[in-house]
């Protein structure tokens, strides 16, 4: 079988990023977004971070466990993303990057294409979880979904649905609503209600999330809502409420 190669895919991940980031106004930083937890301000520090652990990844740097995401203000935000898909794409250049495995903090393997898969993943949902917070879904890339969508079919095992709890670290896929465009067709995969009403604005800060790219999970959220989780290798982890879900 051949190897997957979505590189070209993932740098038209980060600007697709950008685009919904630089639309963005302050007033909406307090947004509830899809990500459970996760306010726009939040989500945004954590997509930028995902994105320079791409390209490290892609210079064969592990990502170490347990980085907070720094802070990003938000007028910096899209330059950053498009200089570290930069580095991405650099890092990433050579092919043999795609069959190279690298073992990840927590233990498990994972080769370069399925990495690319992993961070494609993530900035697209983020991205898709923005747009929704603050009005901006017809400003996604459309020819993104699609590919995305076959990223996530590569990267999200069956067992990775409900594995630690409801929705966690993904939920069941949504049946996709009539009509579905490739947006709501990849993010119900996620196990995200594509129509569900969006949440009010979160009343309070930012949740100072930590984040960190994992087997079956990406993000977590403040220590309070702490749980344990076994991988499918039985390796047991301290992690926090996933975000791959949508609580409608």
């Amino acid at each position: 079988m051949a190897t997957p190669d979505r590189r070209s895919i993932l740098i038209d991940a980060y600007e697709n990023a950008a685009v919904i980031v630089s639309g963005i106004s302050p007033d909406q930083l307090r947004n509830s977004t899809p990500c459970h937890g996760y306010d726009a301000a939040g989500l945004i520090d954590h997509v930028v971070e995902a994105g320079h652990r791409a390209a490290a990844l892609g210079r064969g740097q592990a990502p170490p466990s347990g980085d907070a995401s720094p802070h990003v203000e938000l007028t910096e935000a899209p330059d950053r993303l498009r200089s570290a898909a930069q580095e991405a794409a650099a890092a990433w250049a050579d092919d043999t990057r795609l069959v190279t495995t690298a073992t990840m903090p927590w233990g498990e393997q994972y080769t370069g294409a399925a990495l690319i898969d992993m961070y494609l993943l993530e900035l697209a949902v983020h991205a898709w979880d923005l747009a929704r917070a603050t009005g901006q879904l017809d400003r996604l890339a459309s020819t993104l979904a699609a590919p995305a969508l076959s990223g996530a079919h590569a990267f999200i095992k069956e067992d990775f649905r409900d594995m630690v709890g409801p929705g966690a670290p993904f939920g069941a896929e949504v049946p996709p609503p009539p009509g579905a465009n490739d947006w709501e067709r990849f993010v119900a995969f996620t196990g995200r209600d594509p129509r569900a009403r969006s949440r009010r604005a979160a009343s309070s800060g930012r949740p100072g999330g930590l984040c960190l790219p994992a087997s079956v999970r990406l993000c977590r959220a403040p220590a309070s809502t702490g749980f344990a989780q076994r991988s499918s290798r039985g390796l047991v982890q301290r992690y926090r409420r996933p975000c791959w879900r949508l609580s409608a």
